[in-house]
């Protein structure tokens, strides 16, 4: 059974921590604010995907679209102090259409989040082949979510090498034919002002990735409303932290981030104030992350791809 640490505003906060052969993640029930005092500039990456406004009934209040930019920014604070220097914070989120028109409150949480010191790096796009079909009078239906990158520096960690792609069968059918053009850097016929020496891609074998990624959403049988797929929190781990780093859910749900940092190799803290969302997570853990070296380098290697 979980121990019991606490008492926190009403709520007996517990704690359990799950081990593979590589990396523990530990699970805590409780405030996220207040637990993250404990690790102040210990952190590599906070990556989650916060509460839906006004859409989880007694998880963190359920926050009001109107109210959403002032609740998140008690989490600035705590988020900050928490990372090292170089570390990055990773928020998936997605606007949510109030009567009929979709309400901005993500963007000025963005902007929020600037006004106080953080550098937003980069914004990307998760992109979903298998959206969630329904027909909507003025709308259609929801491909994409939000994944923005910010962090504490303008040269946060960045290892894009470990989220290289294959290149793809073009490059053999295209080196093939080189033409003279093709030997060289040149404007581009078109006079777009971009140059190219394709025979540079010779023997090349994998590419960086954009910042959209196409990613499946996963069925709703994770005890949670809105799981995603634990190939999105995998994708920024790899990218933005080191392996043996420390990984943090403030919002840890169903667990999906603490199970990418298991098959990972990173260390991960998992925080969730909702009890139930604490047991489905831990129960996913044992089941999804608690792995051997053999299943660890399979499942390692899917991630990769």
């Amino acid at each position: 059974m979980p121990r019991k640490i606490k008492e926190s505003q009403g709520v007996i906060a517990r704690q359990q921590t799950v081990r593979n052969d590589f990396a523990t993640c530990t699970v805590i029930c409780d405030d996220s604010r207040e637990v993250l005092k404990e690790f102040v500039g210990r952190v590599d990456l906070i990556v989650t995907s916060p509460p839906y406004a006004d859409a989880r009934h007694k998880h963190y209040d359920s926050i009001h679209p109107d109210k959403f930019v002032e609740w998140f920014m008690s989490f600035h604070e705590p988020f900050y102090n928490a990372l090292k220097p170089e570390g990055s914070l990773v928020i998936n989120i997605k606007d949510k259409v109030v009567d009929g028109v979709r309400h901005r409150y993500v963007w000025k949480t963005i902007e929020a989040l600037s006004e106080r010191g953080w550098y937003a790096i980069d914004d990307y796009l998760w992109h979903k082949p298998n959206p969630m079909p329904g027909r909507w009078p003025t709308r259609l239906r929801d491909g994409w979510e939000y994944c923005f990158h910010l962090s504490k520096s303008k040269r946060p960690y960045f290892n894009a090498d470990a989220v290289r792609k294959p290149i793809g069968d073009w490059v053999e059918t295209r080196l093939a034919k080189l033409g003279k053009n093709d030997l060289s850097r040149h404007n581009s016929a078109n006079q777009s002002g971009f140059g190219r020496d394709l025979s540079k891609w010779t023997n090349k074998k994998t590419v960086l990735p954009s910042n959209v990624l196409s990613i499946a959403l996963v069925g709703k049988n994770k005890g949670h409303p809105a799981v995603f797929p634990v190939e999105l929190p995998a994708f920024f781990i790899k990218l933005l932290s080191p392996v043996g780093g420390l990984i943090v859910d403030p919002f840890g749900g169903s667990g999906t981030t603490g199970v990418a940092s298991l098959l990972l190799g990173r260390e991960s803290l998992l925080i969730d104030n909702n009890p139930k969302y604490f047991d489905e997570a831990v129960k996913r853990l044992r089941q999804e992350g608690k792995v051997n070296g053999k299943k660890h380098a399979m499942q390692q290697s899917l991630l990769l791809d």
